[in-house]
């Protein structure tokens, strides 16, 4: 989406995100519970292992290239939650076997050797910011936004004073 796009949708015609899962009372393992039950659906293991794609982004592209390993911040969350023990922790790291499986399938889909592939992963790992993007766009415009969000507001208690809702 291209910038003035962006400030069309937004400013203009005030497209806002809605929610649902914020309103509504959700178990994740209810859920999983009733997916099994009722349609025999199985476990893949692990947050964003759905495909095999987003599964070696998280278990070995983004632990090795960047050292960022996102599982960390799902298992502490369930810890805060106590729906996981500290003492089962280590019991949620993947076997080699299943790694190579996932880089040896990845590989293929890329149509990479392994010589090529370790060469990629030995590189110096690229940043967002050695890319153009609109943040710094964003940023000066900021005060901008925040001006707009409170004469939004000021009008909308000005219609709730002048036209009250009738209950």
């Amino acid at each position: 989406m291209t910038f003035s796009k962006f400030i069309k949708w937004t400013v203009f015609y005030r497209i806002k995100k809605i929610r649902p899962f914020w309103y509504i009372s959700y178990s994740k393992e209810d859920a999983r519970a009733f997916l099994e039950k009722e349609f025999e659906w199985q476990y893949y293991g692990g947050h964003h292992l759905e495909n095999r794609m987003t599964s070696f982004f998280h278990t070995i592209y983004s632990p090795e290239k960047f050292n960022a390993d996102y599982r960390n911040n799902t298992i502490s969350a369930l810890v805060r939650m106590g729906k996981m023990n500290r003492k089962r922790l280590g019991k949620n790291t993947m076997t080699h076997d299943i790694l190579s499986q996932k880089l040896l399938i990845i590989s293929r889909k890329g149509h990479l050797t392994d010589e090529e592939f370790d060469a990629k992963m030995k590189e110096r790992p690229r940043y967002w910011w050695e890319f153009s993007t609109y943040k710094r766009r964003f940023e000066l415009l900021r005060p901008l936004f925040l001006y707009w969000q409170r004469q939004i507001l000021c009008l909308c208690l000005l219609f709730e004073v002048l036209f009250p809702s009738k209950k």
